[in-house]
């Protein structure tokens, strides 16, 4: 049997811890021996996040320092880095335990590209690939795996990436009546580009005065500590939980990621998945489902226009061509499910044990 620790320093609710939450439960179902444990002052904001752990099989840790993960890794035969900051952790938890133990590292995003060159983070960024020699990288794009092989010198195993159609779905009934364009908005994350998003609602507002505009990710409270306003004409939903994302992307038209970039663009697929037409930035590893104009629009991020435009597009289709997004759209959502992702981790995890 397979018993594997993953280590997720976050309070979740974002698209990476949603990854392994998905993937950690299915892994769980299939008989595996699953814990996730993450920071101690997280802990309460993480059990919030996911509720649903509780009956899933999975065992939740937490800890304060290195010591407390060390003495945790004594149940597990692997352990597994989720960000940066946790492959730092496990070298120093890893190498204060007596019994062997295999160390992976999932590679969710290219994470010298969240901070300023040649500070202390870049630094701790760059220099987590290789941290721990012995560790087995894995990662759900061909972007990632190029990304690291070429700054790094080591190529990452490919795993298939999930999506959890328990909850992400379309509602073939709803009313299509007015054009509902919906936007993820996080003013903490710079590479999301939040200034970039209002920009483009603001702008579309003016544009289509017939549509509906939300963005959600965020409180109003986060918005003014940013000092971003929100537009006329565009409704802020807030802060949701994992579970109520889908019902707004299912009364939504378009979704639009205004991205720097995305490694993989989660949100994306989960839009397709949803009945939801994405616009995504060409920028990364999107291109692994998303095919322009065809159950997507691809375009350059560096360009607000370009958002704008492929919105316009969409709305200037007829009806049947939209449908006809939409089909192509759920079609290639269909193609990815949480199974598949959970397989293909644990081949890779038997590979590791020799199994």
């Amino acid at each position: 049997m397979i018993a594997a620790l993953f280590v997720l320093p976050t309070r979740g609710g974002n698209g990476g811890a949603n990854s392994v939450i998905q993937e950690a439960t299915a892994l769980a179902r299939m008989g595996c021996h699953i814990g996730i444990t993450v920071q101690k002052k997280q802990l309460a904001d993480f059990r919030s996040s996911y509720p649903e752990l509780a009956s899933a099989g999975i065992r939740l840790h937490s800890f304060g320092d290195t010591a407390d993960l060390a003495k945790d890794l004594a149940a597990y035969d692997i352990v597994i880095a989720t960000i940066y900051t946790s492959v730092a952790l496990i070298a120093e938890a890893v190498a204060s335990v007596k019994s062997p133990i295999k160390v992976a590292y999932y590679v969710q995003d290219y994470e010298p590209l969240f901070h300023e060159a040649d500070t202390d983070a870049w630094r701790a960024a760059r220099d987590s690939y290789r941290l721990i020699p012995s560790a087995t990288l894995f990662a759900k794009t061909e972007w990632l795996q190029d990304m690291v092989e070429r700054n790094h010198g080591i190529r990452p195993e490919k795993v298939a990436p999930s999506i959890d159609h328990g909850i992400y779905y379309p509602d073939i009934a709803a009313p299509r009546n007015e054009l509902t364009v919906a936007a993820m908005l996080r003013p903490s994350t710079p590479r999301r580009a939040p200034h970039r998003t209002l920009r483009v609602m603001a702008r579309l507002a003016q544009q289509i005065p017939s549509a509906r505009f939300t963005v959600f990710g965020c409180d109003d409270d986060a918005l003014a500590a940013a000092n971003l306003e929100l537009p006329a004409g565009v409704e802020n939903i807030g802060r949701l939980r994992r579970t109520e994302v889908p019902d707004l992307l299912r009364r939504a038209d378009v979704f639009i990621d205004a991205s720097d970039y995305q490694a993989f663009g989660r949100t994306g697929l989960e839009a397709m998945a949803s009945g939801c037409v994405p616009v995504l930035p060409t920028f990364g590893g999107a291109h692994e489902y998303a095919v322009h104009e065809r159950n997507a629009y691809l375009v350059d991020s560096r360009s607000d226009q370009s958002f704008i435009d492929a919105v316009v597009a969409f709305d200037d289709l007829q009806p049947g061509y939209r449908a006809e997004m939409r089909r192509e759209a759920l079609s290639t959502a269909a193609t990815y499910s949480v199974t598949a992702a959970a397989l293909s981790e644990l081949a890779l995890f038997q590979r590791m044990l020799g199994q």
